[in-house]
């Protein structure tokens, strides 16, 4: 017994030495599983703190992150019209300039259309607070709170005589108008300035990227994963966008035909919040029964647009948009309800709309490397499709 003792010591301090020098076990030696086990759950911890560094970062520095991956998000959708004007001889940097000039324009176009209707939803708030509170009590339905709302509404609109007799210096105005228009104009120019470099410096970005990688099979992984999400991501929200558009007309045509004032408002409305999967349908379905039953007297008449509403979007979520883009592309709803969740409370309404984004790439990038490079070619009949 005592014989091999020394002999098992000595095995041990060998296959101990070899485990520590290689990172890996021999063959055959169970004694040394809990030796691969901790070295694994290591590296799962050191990549865990890795990741939740980075959240951190993300938000602490939400006024700059956020911008560059809005701006990343838009160039996704934009990219491949670039490249097939420079694929036609035009500069990329100029096609890149005024599609960027073109996009400022159109929302200056959409948000200068839209003031009146919203100067008149918001100037009426308490006068509006009080009718929807005497519909719902014609409705049986009488809410204390709305006795509330109506006082809130009033102070923030200034119809409360209280309200009015609160009087703000001038350097008090001007401070909070700095403190709210200043982050705002930065943030919209780190925006416009990053899409404008994303749109142009596209593949040299790229190539930077890959760099980081100093194994040629790493690289060509990585060069593989990116080139998938570029691919996906594009054909993801290029496809949207369209959707989004043909939504926003249905939207507008249905509340005109039903009698809401201001349809133009309310198809845009419909357009921007279906980007925000189920939550934004959900919003614009209650903002249309707010609304019909503020306009209608009768409950009959205030259901039709939301119950309108909700079979389009129940076609366009479960029909068009999967037929479309394929369900490939499809995304379980509890992922996106988390990461809807997840990126609003970490960055606001915008987070709301640059989760699906995020929740994509990841889920592209684990497919892909799960796979293992074996469907390298699964995504080329897309990119050469798009190319041609």
């Amino acid at each position: 017994m005592s014989s091999t003792q020394p002999g098992r010591a000595v095995k041990t301090r060998r296959h101990l030495h070899y485990v520590l020098r290689t990172g890996t076990p021999e063959s055959r030696t169970p004694i040394f599983d809990s030796v691969e086990s901790w070295n694994w759950a290591v590296r799962i911890s050191v990549v865990g703190l890795f990741v939740v560094a980075l959240v951190v970062i993300a938000f602490k520095m939400a006024s700059v992150v956020v911008p560059v991956v809005l701006a990343w998000v838009v160039a996704m959708v934009l990219l491949p019209v670039v490249d097939g004007l420079e694929r036609r001889g035009l500069s990329r940097a100029l096609t890149s300039i005024v599609l960027v000039i073109l996009l400022i324009a159109s929302i200056m176009v959409i948000v200068g259309v839209l003031t009146v209707p919203l100067t008149y939803w918001v100037g009426r708030a308490s006068e509006l607070g009080a009718l929807l509170k005497q519909r719902l009590e014609t409705l049986g339905n009488p809410l204390a709170f709305f006795d509330e709302i109506g006082n809130a509404l009033s102070q923030v609109t200034g119809g409360d005589e209280s309200a009015s007799a609160v009087n703000l210096s001038s350097s008090n105005i001007v401070t909070v108008i700095l403190s709210v228009l200043t982050p705002l104009v930065s943030e919209t120019l780190v925006f416009l300035v990053s899409l404008v470099f994303n749109l142009i410096y596209h593949r040299d970005i790229q190539s930077g990227m890959l760099l980081l990688f100093h194994n040629d099979s790493a690289r060509q992984m990585a060069k593989d994963v990116l080139k998938d999400i570029q691919v996906n991501t594009s054909i993801y929200f290029g496809t949207l966008t369209v959707v989004n558009i043909c939504l926003g007309i249905a939207a507008t045509v249905l509340t005109w035909l039903v009698g809401l004032p201001h349809p133009f408002l309310w198809g845009t409305l419909a357009a921007v919040l279906n980007f925000i999967p189920y939550l934004g349908a959900a919003i614009v379905i209650a903002t249309l029964f707010v609304v019909g039953l503020i306009v209608f007297s009768a409950l009959s008449h205030a259901v039709i647009a939301p119950l309108a509403y909700l079979g389009i979007t129940a076609l366009e979520g479960q029909v068009i948009t999967p037929t479309l883009i394929g369900h490939r592309l499809t995304i379980n709803p509890f992922l996106v309800f988390l990461s809807i969740a997840c990126w609003s409370w970490m960055w606001g309404p915008v987070g709301a709309f640059l989760g699906v984004p995020i929740l994509l790439c990841a889920m592209v990038a684990v497919r892909r490397l799960a796979s293992g490079g074996e469907n390298a070619g699964l995504h080329a009949t897309a990119a050469d499709a798009q190319a041609s």
